[in-house]
């Protein structure tokens, strides 16, 4: 059998046929297959990292929440500063009920701290250990926080009162402390002024 040029071409067109369909069809969308599993690999890789990421955040979310309900908790435990005045009062009020001279209560330097405040009071409180004893036990057991950040006891056997059974003198004692309160918002603080007299 001859071939002859009509049949060599017809040969030649069938074989070129698939390669250029491979070189110009599969070829192109081989690379736009691979080039999309690349883009699908890398968008599962930030979903993955969106997934730890939302997780973690929504961990977040309820320290937040704990975090602002203990804040909450605290707040109600440290006064405005229009409550102070009625702390000042409350103080003296427990001196009397303990049956202490409550000589004097001086507000001090007012410290501003990131989202409260501190005054320090100055008291100068006279009675037996008994009274001095309930005062301090009073003082801890309000609602508000305070901290006693001084305290200084000085026992007076000159003035002396006696015991329930008339035997043994007992020495009056005189107590200087230092009691922080803590409060929000601005107080106007009288510098030092007197606070109480008693």
């Amino acid at each position: 059998m001859n071939i002859g040029a009509r049949e060599m071409l017809f040969i030649m067109v069938l074989a070129a046929v698939p390669i250029s369909a491979w070189y110009f069809v599969f070829q192109p969308r081989n690379n736009d297959i691979a080039e999309a599993r690349a883009e699908i690999d890398a968008m599962q890789g930030t979903l993955i990292q969106l997934s730890e990421l939302n997780q973690k955040v929504g961990d977040l979310g309820v320290a937040v929440n704990e975090s602002e309900i203990r804040l909450a908790r605290f707040r109600e435990n440290i006064p405005d500063a229009d409550d102070v005045d009625e702390m000042l009062s409350e103080l003296d009020q427990i001196g009397v009920r303990n049956k202490l001279n409550v000589k004097s209560i001086r507000t001090m330097k007012q410290v501003d701290v990131g989202g409260y405040s501190e005054l320090p009071l100055s008291l100068n409180i006279e009675g037996d250990f008994a009274g001095i004893y309930r005062f301090i036990a009073d003082v801890e057991s309000l609602p508000r926080i305070t901290r006693v950040s001084e305290l200084e006891l000085k026992r007076d056997l000159v003035k002396h009162g006696r015991n329930a059974d008339e035997s043994q003198k007992v020495g009056m004692i005189e107590m200087k402390l230092t009691l922080v309160i803590y409060f929000e918002d601005e107080f106007i603080n009288e510098s030092d002024a007197e606070g109480a007299e008693g």
